[in-house]
């Protein structure tokens, strides 16, 4: 089986799509399936990629950013017809455009993963763009695929009341879980430390853990908050001169973190904390989770397990709220911490372990290829 997964980039700082796209392949190629890769290099702008290899094709960089359009993707596409499955990663860019319209021409079934970008949210930004985009090309790419595969429920429910009626796997994204098995992660000193990990964005509410966190004043005097990620300047800025105005000493801006100063900052942690308002997966609460630091995260992540196995809380995603849970988890005995630590662990290792969840897209692939029958995670329109 020879599948292609089509992304418009594996930029190392780009955050979730790229790592699950490139954990996915890795994956599945342990499975022996014959997954590659085909993307925009991203090394001419000074960016490094998340993965290479001889399955990772890589295309000149295009001129034009935002649809990253270029007729290099649509010749490539052309001169390789050799895959029985089309795997297209994210919407709104014309490699996704381009993948389906080419499978569709070859009489080869193809599937979308909208990697989070069809919550309502998302629609509110650039209404017009993607009104005109969804009605033009994005809902027949979506009604015509074999199946949209998606992350949680959640987003399921968002395309079915958009009208799409196609198949829908749900499907979590992989974590790389296979380096921490049977490691012992240990906390290297006792303060209170609460983490945000990830892009800054206006809608991750980064600035609401702040305000939280200056409202505990004395209570949190001896810990830390630290905010490790980076992303649009001025949102940078505004959260830093939040910082100021409440007169802070005790938050600290790391910047972006790969490997073991990223994983260094992780295993500091005391908690984690993910106050987006809405995420489609959330790949931080899973690689948190796994190096058993327990999460915090707010109700739009679909991490209702936090409660069920008793390695974080999953509340309302509101200053006050996030408040009274930074002040709950600070009560909690070391011992305690610890074990919801490892409670997280196992749950990532049964249920979203990369080879898990290999297994779980080979098996989709075969239902979509007349191999065997339909996975349970696979639903039909009623």
């Amino acid at each position: 089986m020879r599948v292609l997964h089509t992304i418009p980039g594996l930029r190392l700082t780009a955050g979730g799509p790229p790592l699950s796209v490139s954990l996915t392949v890795l994956g599945l190629r342990e499975l022996s399936i014959d997954a590659q890769i085909l993307t925009y290099d991203v090394i001419s702008s000074g960016q490094k990629n998340i993965i290479q290899g001889n399955f990772v094709y890589l295309l000149p960089s295009p001129k034009e950013r935002r649809f990253v359009y270029s007729l290099h993707f649509k010749v490539w596409l052309k001169k390789h017809q050799c895959y029985d499955l089309y795997h297209a990663q994210g919407v709104w860019q014309y490699p996704t455009f381009a993948t389906a319209k080419f499978a569709r021409e070859v009489d080869k079934p193809y599937i979308i993963t909208p990697r989070g970008m069809l919550y309502p949210q998302i629609f509110k930004n650039n209404p017009v763009a993607k009104s005109l985009l969804w009605n033009l090309s994005l809902k027949k790419d979506l009604q015509k695929a074999a199946c949209v595969h998606v992350t949680c429920i959640e987003e399921m429910e968002h395309l079915r009341e958009r009208g799409i009626t196609s198949p829908i796997a749900v499907v979590p994204n992989p974590v790389d879980a296979a380096q921490l098995i049977g490691k012992k992660i240990v906390k290297k000193d006792a303060v209170f430390r609460v983490g945000y990990l990830g892009r800054i964005d206006p809608r991750k509410n980064i600035d609401r853990l702040i305000l939280a966190w200056g409202a505990l004043g004395d209570q949190v005097k001896d810990g830390e908050l630290l905010i490790i990620g980076d992303g649009e300047p001025a949102h940078v800025a505004f959260l830093k001169s939040e910082v100021v105005r409440l007169q802070l000493n005790n938050v600290k801006f790391t910047g972006f973190l790969s490997g073991q100063a990223k994983e260094a900052a992780i295993t500091s942690l005391s908690y984690l904390a993910v106050p987006s308002d809405f995420e489609n997966f959330g790949m931080i609460v899973a690689e948190a989770l796994m190096y058993e630091v327990p999460v915090i995260a707010s109700k739009g992540t679909p991490w209702q397990e936090l409660i069920s196995h008793n390695c974080g809380w999953w509340i309302a995603n509101d200053t006050e709220t996030i408040k009274a849970t930074l002040v709950a988890s600070k009560l909690v005995s070391e011992t305690m911490r610890q074990q919801m630590g490892k409670n997280g662990k196992n749950l990532i290792l049964q249920h979203y372990a990369q080879d898990v969840i290999a297994s779980k897209m080979k098996v989709l692939y075969e239902w979509l290829l007349q191999k065997t029958t339909k996975p349970n995670f696979v639903y039909l329109n009623k």
